[in-house]
């Protein structure tokens, strides 16, 4: 496939950019194919076994449910709907080298809570939402290129205010079904239409009324703001079989209830086995209209649930898995010295906090999250990582170089403190005397172990706190609304790209409120007014001017306890290829 060399220049005008303010090629290229949206499982090049097929076990998936596949998969993982850049021809698109494709095992505590690919977004949704559905371009290789899916060709104005896009006529749905424009404008106007998920990336540059049909095959885009950097945001926008959505219609919810755990896309895999809380099973599409790799592909991949680190780190250690996401600090340091497996250990673009809610009882007083912030012991944060993470010294990562405002009067462990600023409280609050519910997910030892320095600490304010782990989805569920929104909610967010924006906005802007990135239910229209400045202007010095005091607003505030950015820990099976 020949890449569009506009694409290329401009993906790499972005990634100097982003480089030129601390973040790194790797970290770029793990922010826009990893981090931001789970991996990429669509090309797993020679994944038919090339090479040394002995001792391999059937790759056919387990009708138990049960993940013990242990068939070789070698996988090279990467951004969009990547089939290894290889061109559909007229002869067997299949791919692969005459080896059976085998069955690749990824193994995580977090199940994929909406497949709605307008609707939920976090790593494990994204990971099957970027297997399923295709965007118009996506990401690929390391350095990133930004390469054409649906999209054949694409081009702007001047001031990149109107963007036109071609379609590529060969694009077909798994109903084989032709994708046509009609179905790219259904999907800008359904995510924005439901205004969640990654609506807020597009939401302030379009409406409903900026996406059009030109013809069949070409789409035009007429931005409300000029928006240059459009393509970078693009791989997050899927596209759906429109004909098929509205056959599913009931009530007028535009298929929301069934592309819950259904899919309309042309992607690479379909969706073939769904059982909540235990594993979730993805078919590859033999004649997937875009190609193969020559070296081969997978037959499919299963999603496996599974809430204890112990578990994950058995499956690895036995071959039933060959990618564990979430493992403990001591599990994953155990698989280190481990001759069949690779583990990660790079600094990421992820944050973790303890979001605060701020709008019902105690965390409602600006004085009681601020004693919060104090009371936590962020030193005994690093220790339970055993020191693979850093912390975090405000809302941003520090990989975001000159956007990370220096100048911050941080939070740090202060019982003193703490006390003094509790007693500031209203006096319903004052002297403490109430109980605080700690939300995180089940099986997640790290988290339960930070919910417990918070109950240690917080017993010397003489507030209590209840402990209460939750499988994600029905976290999400708490998230929505602020009256069931927990007092305080673990949540690590990643990155979509490596933007204050992405950070700040999905987290603390108001229309965010309910989204559980945003469960703090922080609203402060002035630091909305900040954001929206910032998004409005492409002056760097200015949205760094912006940006620091969207940071300062916020550690005044105290929405949220800012906690660490992590290390990335993933385990890979040495048969799984490189992430770049």
């Amino acid at each position: 496939m020949q890449v569009d060399e506009k694409q290329v220049n401009l993906t790499k005008q972005l990634m100097n950019y982003f480089e030129a303010r601390g973040v790194n090629r790797r970290d770029f290229v793990k922010l826009l194919g990893v981090a931001g949206g789970g991996l990429m499982l669509t090309p797993l090049i020679a994944a038919c076994g090339s090479g040394d097929n002995s001792g391999d076990q059937s790759a056919t998936a387990p009708s138990s449910g049960n993940s013990s596949t242990g068939g070789e998969a070698t996988a090279t993982v990467s951004g969009g709907s990547t089939a290894g850049g290889a061109t559909a021809t007229s002869g067997d698109n299949s791919g692969g080298t005459g080896a059976t494709p085998k069955i690749l095992v990824a193994v995580s505590e977090q199940d994929i809570s909406n497949l709605d690919p307008h609707i939920g977004h976090d790593y494990s949704i994204a990971t099957a939402q970027k297997s399923v559905y295709d965007s118009l371009v996506f990401y690929r290789g390391n350095p990133p290129e930004l390469v054409n899916l649906l999209s054949k060709s694409y081009e702007s104005n001047d001031d990149a205010s109107e963007w036109v896009f071609v379609l590529d006529e060969r694009a077909k749905f798994h109903d084989n079904t032709s994708v046509k424009a009609s179905d790219v404008v259904y999907s800008f106007k359904r995510m924005l239409r439901k205004n969640k998920g990654v609506a807020w990336m597009f939401a302030n540059i379009m409406t409903e009324d900026s996406v059009t049909a030109v013809d069949e095959h070409t789409v035009k885009l007429a931005l409300t703001i000029p928006f240059a950097p459009l393509p970078l945001i693009l791989p997050w926008l899927f596209v759906v079989n429109e004909s098929l959505v509205k056959q599913q219609e009931v009530n007028g919810d535009d298929g929301e209830a069934w592309l819950l755990d259904h899919e309309a896309g042309s992607g690479p895999f379909t969706v073939k086995r769904w059982r909540v809380g235990d594993s979730y099973e993805f078919e590859a599409v033999p004649d997937y209209w875009w190609g193969w790799p020559e070296e081969g592909r997978l037959a499919g991949f299963i999603w496996k649930i599974s809430r204890e680190s112990s578990s994950k780190r058995l499956m690895l250690l036995n071959g039933d898995a060959q990618i564990g996401y979430s493992l403990s600090s001591e599990d994953t340091n155990a698989l280190e010295s481990q001759e069949s497996l690779t583990v990660l250990d790079e600094l990421s673009l992820t944050v973790f906090a303890v979001d605060l809610n701020n709008q019902i009882g105690p965390t409602s007083d600006i004085n009681v999250r601020k004693a919060l912030s104090y009371a936590m012991d962020y030193d005994a944060i690093l220790e339970i990582l055993s020191g693979h993470a850093v912390l975090l010294k405000g809302p941003l990562p520090q990989g975001l170089g000159d956007f990370v405002n220096p100048n911050l009067d941080i939070y740090r462990y202060d019982i003193d403190k703490a006390k003094a600023t509790l007693a500031a409280a209203d006096p319903q609050y004052a002297n403490g005397g109430f109980e605080l519910e700690y939300v995180y997910v089940t099986g997640l030892q790290w988290e339960e172990q930070i919910g417990l320095i918070l109950l240690d600490k917080l017993s010397q304010l003489n507030i209590t706190v209840k402990m209460s782990p939750l499988v994600w989805p029905d976290m999400v569920a708490r998230a929505k609304d602020q009256n069931t929104a927990p007092a305080m909610f673990a949540v690590q967010s990643g990155t979509d790209y490596a933007d204050p924006d992405n950070f700040l906005w999905q987290a603390y802007h108001s229309s965010q409120a309910g989204f559980w990135s945003a469960a703090a239910h922080y609203m402060n229209p002035g630091f909305d007014k900040v954001l929206e400045d910032a998004r409005a202007t492409a002056d760097h010095d200015q949205r760094v001017k912006l940006y620091y005091q969207a940071q300062e607003i916020l550690v005044s505030d105290a929405p949220v306890i800012w906690g660490h950015n992590p290390k990335s820990r993933l385990v890979l099976s040495k048969k799984v290829g490189s992430l770049d």
